[in-house]
């Protein structure tokens, strides 16, 4: 994957050949498009800001007993190349057939001919070599190659087709590389998936390789038109309006000084004896103060945060709502173990500083968790407040003071001092790995965190729109971690630049830890699903978040949106999505979900923000076929009512389809946020590590290590899709086992409580 700069999109380009000694890999590069015109503009010297690989599996090269036939078609010339030299090396008889509309577009000839016992080039317009295509010249080798064992062929996808059908009536095994369409190449969008043998596949996952017999091609065809219309414009624009997107207003991507609103602190009062005395509940303010919001009409036109913050006197208001128990029932609600009287104890006596301190001592992301944590049922359900009254609103305090603190310098303290041989690895930037990052460092472990993606952040920059989690917010927690002394190296995907052996062999890292997330897409196995304009939630989140396709023509990434949408689930991820679209211009925007409100596991304030913004919703509903045109466009759905019997396995009363009541919902766009599978990429590359029967990581629940020594896990690629403050327990469950296993905490020993600063 490549990306040009920080406007430009994420492609996929094919490696055609590498120098390991040199440090070098080459890539052919044809324009068809803007970023691949952009490339060609491109001189020696010139930086390219991203690029990330290898991806997919390798290639299957041995030695054969018979000939193995090797077919490049155009730009697959490129890439066939490679395959060629390692077959040859291998020690088999090859034979080439490499091919070319006219004779100006020939490259690469002489380098074929030193790995080929037989060359065959061809042009189409005969004005070089053979005339005529590839398959003609293939069928001539079949016909007079006693014993051909093996053909690869890498090309365009009408070409691949043609050689798969040259070879199916001999039975002779055919390969084929396939590189479609992608947007993060480590399998979490879903955008790249193809159909092999009647099961979908990720070419960036299980690929690039597979059986020519197998995979749909007619299918794959109309995928690769999905952003035609997006690029077609992008195209325009680039010949014709660079100045003109020049001018767009931007940012300059700088971190606020402070990104709460400016106030000025009050005095804080001294504790005193009589400050800590529990509270009668009877003496409390009664209500919840109110939480400021930017109204509906306005709010589905900008990304901008809906829920704008309690200010000072709405954040003292809820404090003193506080009971101040002896025996707090929040603290055991909190999966990070928040001292939450404390913090709330210092902010009410106007200490904003402590409380900020007391926070950070246990939660390294306070201000993420305060905006997408789910406090009304963690902390807060066991609120002895809620008994009576709404409990005390726990996040938003905790949104307050986190806020507050940002930009004081309250966090640049003396970093602990390191011990050398004390090194972990992070694998992932989520909130799992960063909880487990920032308790590492805080305790004197030299930390690197190794994200696959261009920015630091995981989900929370992914997955999590603005208008819920600002960027701003995201990156001002993880600048104070680098304070702390952590390495974050990007575009560096584990289990394919680097294996886990590697981290823990060769590297010098005593201790790793997994948190790379859930990450592969779910989608309803249903009819109509390859369709263009059927998406999985990640990849559209995706195209939206992380790429701001949204802010086209600035940016340069599709996101390939219709009008009518569909959002299938119910969730926090289906809520977002919808919302999502509704801000991108979308004209209706339906959630169906097979259950009814009431099962609905998005969280209720996020339930209720879609319903104002005028998202529609169609409960106990199931999608049973997405239909569309022959050109391969989705044009409608078709649903089944549903309605609720006997509990099932979850808890919650299973659907039972209604007979006879299918009906059609007049869509365009299909978004699937039905969660997520285990990303394979990690298990696949270290030998020898126990997963379950879904594919994910086993470990040993108190400490977090896997069956390998040395390595540990948390979050979603062990527990499946959950919470952010969920990850992040589990992120910090595992920093202290790897203490233990460098040999710097007894098992015995509790996980002390390290202040954030030195008061």
């Amino acid at each position: 994957m490549a990306r040009i700069d920080e406007h430009g999109e994420r492609i996929p380009l094919t490696v055609a050949d590498f120098n390991a000694a040199q440090g070098t890999v080459t890539v052919v590069v044809q324009a068809v498009g803007k970023t691949t015109f952009e490339m060609l503009g491109l001189r020696e010297g010139d930086r390219i800001l991203d690029f990330i690989g290898p991806l997919g599996l390798p290639s299957h090269i041995r030695k054969l007993e018979g000939t193995v036939v090797l077919v490049g078609g155009g730009l697959g010339v490129a890439p066939i190349y490679p395959q060629l030299r390692a077959y040859k090396e291998a020690g088999n008889r090859t034979v080439s057939i490499v091919g070319f509309r006219n004779r100006d577009l020939v490259f690469w000839e002489e380098q074929f001919r030193e790995c080929s016992d037989e060359l065959i080039v061809t042009t189409d317009d005969g004005s070089y070599g053979r005339h005529g295509f590839v398959t003609h010249a293939l069928a001539d080798v079949l016909a007079n190659e006693k014993n051909v064992s093996e053909v690869v062929a890498i090309g365009p996808i009408p070409m691949m087709k043609a050689c798969s059908e040259v070879t199916r009536p001999s039975g002779v095994p055919t390969v084929v590389s396939l590189n479609s369409i992608m947007v993060d190449g480590t399998g979490m969008c879903g955008s790249c998936r193809v159909t092999v043998g009647g099961n979908m596949k990720f070419a960036c996952v299980d690929g690039a390789d597979f059986d020519g017999h197998l995979v749909n091609f007619d299918e794959l065809q109309l995928r690769q038109k999905r952003f035609a219309r997006e690029e077609k414009a992008a195209m325009e624009r680039f010949r014709g309006e660079s100045a003109k997107l020049a001018g767009f207003p931007e940012s300059n991507g700088a971190i606020p000084e402070r990104l709460a609103p400016v106030c000025k602190l009050p005095e804080a009062i001294p504790e005193t004896p009589a400050l800590r005395i529990p509270k009668n509940i009877k003496t409390i303010p009664p209500e919840r103060a109110p939480m400021p919001h930017q109204p509906p009409e306005a709010r589905i036109h900008n990304f901008n945060e809906v829920s704008l913050g309690l200010d000072l006197d709405g954040a003292l208001h809820e404090a003193e709502r506080c009971l101040r128990c002896k025996k707090p029932r929040c603290v055991p609600g909190c999966p990070v173990g928040i001292d939450i009287p404390g913090f709330i104890s210092a902010l009410a006596r106007k200490d904003v500083e402590q409380s900020y301190r007391i926070l950070k001592s246990s939660n390294a992301l306070p201000a993420v968790c305060g905006r997408v944590c789910p406090q009304e049922s963690q902390c807060e359900a066991t609120c002895v407040v809620g008994l009576k009254f709404k409990p005390v609103a726990i996040g938003r305090l905790e949104r307050f003071v986190a806020d507050a603190g940002m930009g004081r310098g309250w966090d640049q303290t003396a970093a602990a001092p390191v011990a050398e041989t004390r090194r972990a690895a992070i694998i992932g930037s989520g909130p799992a790995g960063l909880a487990c990052a920032g308790e590492l460092a805080r305790r004197g472990v030299s930390v690197t965190i190794f994200e696959a993606l261009h920015v630091a952040g995981g989900v929370l920059k992914y997955g999590i729109p603005e208008f819920r989690l600002p960027d701003i917010i995201i990156d001002a927690e993880i600048e104070n971690l680098k304070k702390m002394g952590v390495e974050i190296k990007l575009d560096t995907i584990i289990g394919k630049l680097f294996t886990i052996p590697q981290l823990l062999g060769e590297m010098g890292f005593q201790t790793v830890f997994v948190g790379t997330g859930a990450g592969s897409p779910k989608f309803a196995s249903v009819p109509g699903e390859a369709y263009n304009g059927v998406f999985s939630a990640n990849e559209f989140l995706t195209r939206v978040n992380l790429m701001r396709g949204h802010r086209q023509p600035l940016y340069d990434t599709p996101v390939g949106m219709g009008k009518r949408v569909a959002v299938v689930g119910a969730g926090n991820t289906a809520m977002d999505s919808a919302r999502v679209a509704m801000r991108m211009g979308a004209e209706s925007v339906t959630v169906v979900y097979r259950r009814s409100r009431r099962e609905s596991p998005a969280r209720a304030e996020e339930l209720e923000h879609a319903i104002e913004e005028g998202i529609q919703f169609q409960w106990l509903t199931l999608p049973v076929e997405i239909m569309g045109s022959p050109d391969g466009w989705v044009t409608g759905m078709r649903c089944q009512k549903m309605e609720l019997g006997e509990p099932d396995a979850s808890g919650r009363r299973k659907p039972v389809a209604v007979a006879g009541s299918d009906f059609l919902i007049d869509v365009d766009t299909v978004i699937y946020a039905l969660g997520t599978t285990a990303n394979p990429i990690i298990a696949q590359t270290t030998p020898g590590l126990g997963t379950n029967k879904w594919g994910y990581i086993d470990i040993d629940e108190r400490t977090g290590m896997t069956n390998v020594p040395g390595l540990f896990a948390g979050g979603d690629i062990v527990t499946g899709a959950a919470t952010v403050i969920l990850a992040m327990g589990a992120g910090k469950r595992a920093a202290q086992g790897m203490r233990e296993f460098m040999g710097v905490l007894t098992p015995d020993t509790s996980p002390e409580l390290v202040p954030a600063g030195g008061k």
